[in-house]
């Protein structure tokens, strides 16, 4: 595809061959300022380096890449930051883009649209995978624009919150149960709105997201 701009790129995730694979496709069309497995120094890094767009997985050792982009973006506004993650579902997605991202692809197809991702941020446009739901795309650039949409996570109720909380620490549906002293239906209800609440799909999903969002103890 054409270039219309070298752009200097700071590549971070926690696999070496993915960091590889990534640099490698890249430099012909881009310098690669920087690679790191891990986060601590990312904002020095960024400091000497002065990349244009970082390429950052959500899920990293040390943190979460919804801490460090908020951090990042406060420290250097006009750094692009494009998600490159696992995860298609909508509170991943919506999340990334809440935390200052400028563009979102899955690791899937990485290969196949990194080029484009890099060239959109760096025109100052935003860039969303096709592989996303359109539903997400619009509510994505709707919020954008400064629009109101519907928001597709984080609205839970406070009992569904308990929940996802418990569930998060282990619980089984019993012990939930037991412990909020309502029926096992009910809490089969509950997980079930949470998860259509925040689009997720299984139990391990909310974990996740819980431990994620800082809802779970990771003690």
């Amino acid at each position: 595809m054409a270039i219309d701009k070298r752009g200097r790129i700071f590549l971070v995730d926690d696999h070496i061959l993915v960091l590889e694979s990534c640099k490698s496709l890249l430099e012909p069309y881009h310098d690669v300022v920087g690679l790191a497995q891990e986060t601590t120094h990312l904002v020095s890094e960024v400091q000497q380096k002065k990349p244009d767009v970082m390429l950052l997985d959500i899920s990293m050792p040390d943190g979460n890449g919804y801490d460090i982009a908020r951090s990042l973006k406060k420290a250097f506004p006009t750094l692009k930051i494009i998600f490159v993650s696992m995860h298609l579902e909508p509170t991943y997605v919506m999340e990334a883009f809440r935390s200052g991202g400028d563009g979102y692809i899955p690791k899937q197809t990485a290969g196949n649209e990194l080029l484009a991702a890099i060239q959109d941020v760096l025109s100052h446009k935003t860039y969303i995978s096709p592989l996303i739901s359109e539903e997400v795309r619009d509510q994505v650039l709707a919020r954008n624009d400064g629009m109101p949409g519907t928001e597709l996570s984080g609205r839970l109720t406070e009992r569904q919150e308990e929940v996802l909380r418990l569930v998060a620490q282990g619980l089984s549906s019993k012990d939930i149960a037991d412990l909020l002293k309502i029926s096992l239906s009910t809490v089969a209800y509950h997980k079930t709105q949470i998860i259509q609440a925040l689009g997720l799909k299984t139990k391990a999903d909310l974990t996740k997201y819980a431990i994620m969002k800082g809802i779970a103890s990771t003690s």
